[in-house]
């Protein structure tokens, strides 16, 4: 019998039912973020042993939603987050932004709970903020071409977002960070989709773009019948990450499930 593909996915959202089911019925080890409280109860109402809760309050919520407002949520989940700062999609004052998200990180301390940072725009300041708090951190989809070696310093973990195959900045965290500390996500499916959309935009303006859009495993994702698939988004960022590694698409599999678990959720979830 051919070994299968093994799956996870270090960061996504809610998603339809039918994206969670498939993640269920294919084992694909999902930590499934909730960034306000009615997001939080719909994650806690799923049911099956793949789909992980993550909650938090993302930095875009800081002012709409105070951290009160998902302290229980947070009390009850294994993974605090995404927690962030972010000064290039948000219009929320960084203040206010930074208290919310101190007190987020001293509440993951106090509980002994790893950490998913958001870090848009914030990368150089989050990376000195969170040495006040040590702990086990998650930096999801770092696509920054500076201040790299801030995180790995801290011995972070790095998950890979799905404009690997065209995102230099992207290809580059995978070359420099330690395989051990190297994971794989989504960020949900919409934010594959809008990834594929903007690699096919950014490869239009080079003369020899780092992969063809049309050929890259992520045209596969709007062919029909798989345009909401997880395990084909997965597997498309899986193929690019596994080339620059120089390891097999099996092989990346194992690897990034055994990070995830065994690594970044170590003691906090049982076994999977």
């Amino acid at each position: 019998m051919e070994e299968r593909i093994i799956f996870s996915d270090a960061h996504t959202h809610i998603g339809t039912e039918r994206e969670r089911q498939e993640r269920e019925n294919k084992g694909i080890v999902s930590l499934v973020c909730a960034s306000t409280p009615m997001e939080a109860q719909k994650v806690f109402s799923c049911k099956g042993r793949h789909l992980i809760p993550t909650c938090g309050v993302h930095p875009w919520y800081a002012l709409e939603w105070g951290m009160e407002s998902m302290e229980e949520w947070m009390k009850r989940c294994p993974v605090i987050g995404e927690v962030g700062m972010d000064s290039v999609w948000c219009s929320v004052p960084l203040d206010l932004q930074e208290d919310v998200f101190r007190r987020q990180l001293s509440m993951a301390c106090s509980q002994n709970k790893p950490v998913i940072l958001h870090t848009k725009g914030q990368e150089e300041n989050i990376a000195r903020i969170i040495r006040e708090y040590p702990n086990r951190y998650l930096i999801h989809w770092y696509s920054c071409e500076s201040h790299l070696e801030k995180y790995l310093s801290q011995e972070c973990y790095f998950s890979i977002g799905p404009d690997v195959w065209w995102n230099e900045a992207v290809a580059d965290v995978v070359r420099k960070v330690p395989r051990n500390r190297l994971l794989v996500e989504t960020d949900g499916l919409e934010a594959v989709k809008w990834a594929y959309e903007e690699g096919r935009k950014a490869c239009q303006h080079r003369p020899e773009p780092v992969k063809d859009p049309e050929r890259s495993a992520g045209a596969e994702l709007w062919e029909e019948g798989t345009e909401d698939s997880a395990a084909a988004a997965l597997t498309a960022t899986m193929e690019s990450v596994s080339e620059i590694m120089g390891i097999s698409l099996k092989e990346a599999g194992r690897l990034f499930r055994e990070n995830l678990v065994n690594g970044f959720l170590k003691g906090r979830t049982e076994k999977l």
